[in-house]
């Protein structure tokens, strides 16, 4: 059963779009401006959730289409869609796997 597991992690580790998506964070992780503009974002969020107010709201979606113009941010967002895909296949699968395991 380890070995089996192990076999489906290397799988996703080993998968050329995760490796692309990592590549794609190293880059982002570089980029002072894109971090501070999703920490700006993930701030008035907050803000928004305990207030309530409108204009918070109004502030975020501005701020989400200037990231949404990130090139390298688009890239990594349609990499990670493409990983989470295969990985939901691969939880599909061993879930079905399982349920007839333990359901025969």
């Amino acid at each position: 059963m380890d070995k089996a597991l192990d076999e489906v992690i290397n799988c996703i580790i080993l998968d050329d779009d995760y490796k692309k998506l990592l590549d794609i964070k190293k880059q982002m992780n570089n980029n002072k401006e894109l971090l501070n503009l999703i920490d700006e974002i993930k701030s008035l969020q907050k803000k928004y959730v305990n207030s309530d107010k409108d204009e918070d709201l109004e502030e975020v979606k501005k701020l989400e289409e200037k990231l949404n113009s990130i090139p390298i941010y688009v890239i990594y967002g349609q990499y990670l869609e493409r990983v989470n895909e295969k990985i939901n296949l691969v939880k599909d699968e061993l879930n079905d796997y399982f349920y007839k395991v333990l359901n025969n």
